[in-house]
């Protein structure tokens, strides 16, 4: 019973942690606060730049899609790519260069070659992270069948794809830093960082908000769910061990109370051997108290006492054959 719980427990948390790592993974995909950059807008106005309405002179969360306004100080309405997001905040798209990926062209022209670098990383993170919620998806639909067939096997298989989902979004989660990382210290392209005016560089602070936060403890508890089901199963395959041996004393039970009877009691009347009233058979211990013995049997002769013995008969070949015929 111990191991029956133990098991159990262990899988249902496993599944927990499973589903949950999901839904923070999305909400950290589908959410723009995987960076909060804060200007000084007194620094902006004290150097006469309060009407440019470029988004760097503005507060702003950045995602991994969209990079939003969230306070009163943004870009005009209006401006070219400046769209209202569905939780109402102004936003601009990222730039991803979708249209050249189209053309077949994955380096777009013009970019240095730490630009092109940064780029490929900033494309990586999304898409490693949507291959990590389609494995988890594929990894919830095998774990309900390994969990339905009680199967130790598929259960361990469950286990081994949560790891590796989890090393993808791992990897998701270190192209993203090393993309912020060529961001704002590598790249001197237009319109990043180290080409802004050095005051506008002292003017702003970037800090990790949390979406990023949440996305990293979606990845955590992947892993715990990993665990878990590992554990989960090692308790069901001990469990499934302890039915074997179970099983296995039942068929030696059944096979040595059938040793001490030479033959069923059917058998007894087609026999050659010297009459069966000129044998005493001892009452085993191993038969039932409401199952008459041989002497007994054989004296009590009367017209239905040839059809009880091919009911008990019957009834015994049933039991050992399902025994023998059983699988664990």
């Amino acid at each position: 019973m111990g191991r029956e719980c133990c098991s159990l427990v262990v899988l249902c948390l496993g599944a927990v942690a499973s589903l949950s790592a999901m839904a923070l993974v999305s909400i950290g995909v589908s959410t723009d606060h995987w960076t909060r950059t804060v200007v000084d807008r007194a620094r902006v106005k004290t150097q006469g730049e309060e009407n440019n309405t470029e988004y760097m002179f503005f507060t702003r969360n950045t995602g991994l899609f969209r990079i939003c306004f969230p306070e009163k100080d943004r870009p005009l309405e209006g401006s070219p790519g400046l769209f209202l997001s569905i939780v109402d905040d102004w936003c601009y798209s990222r730039e991803f260069y979708l249209n050249d990926i189209s053309k077949g062209v994955f380096s777009p022209p013009g970019l240095s070659s730490h630009a092109n670098t940064q780029l490929q990383l900033h494309r990586s993170s999304p898409i490693l992270l949507f291959g990590y919620l389609f494995s988890m998806a594929l990894v919830g639909l095998l774990g309900l069948c390994g969990c339905w067939q009680q199967s130790a096997n598929k259960l361990i298989t469950t286990a081994a794809f949560q790891l590796l989902a989890a090393l993808v979004g791992a990897s998701a989660m270190a192209t993203w830093h090393a993309a912020l990382f060529f961001e704002m210290e590598k790249v001197h392209d237009e319109g990043f960082p180290l080409s802004w005016p050095d005051w506008l560089q002292e003017s702003t602070t970037v800090e990790i908000s949390w979406s990023y936060i949440v996305t990293w403890v979606g990845v955590c508890l992947t892993l715990l769910a990993s665990l878990a089901t590992s554990a989960a199963a090692i308790c069901l395959r001990s469990r499934r061990r302890t039915w074997e041996d179970d099983a296995l004393r039942m068929k030696l039970k059944v096979s040595r109370m059938f040793a001490q009877h030479a033959y069923f009691p059917d058998d007894i009347r087609s026999s050659h051997s010297p009459s069966i009233h000129d044998r005493d058979y001892p009452d085993y211990p191993t038969i039932p108290a409401n199952f008459p013995t041989h002497n007994k049997m054989l004296s009590a002769r009367g017209p239905g006492s040839e059809l009880f013995l091919t009911e008990r008969n019957k009834e015994y070949k049933k039991v050992l054959n399902q025994l023998e015929d059983s699988r664990f």
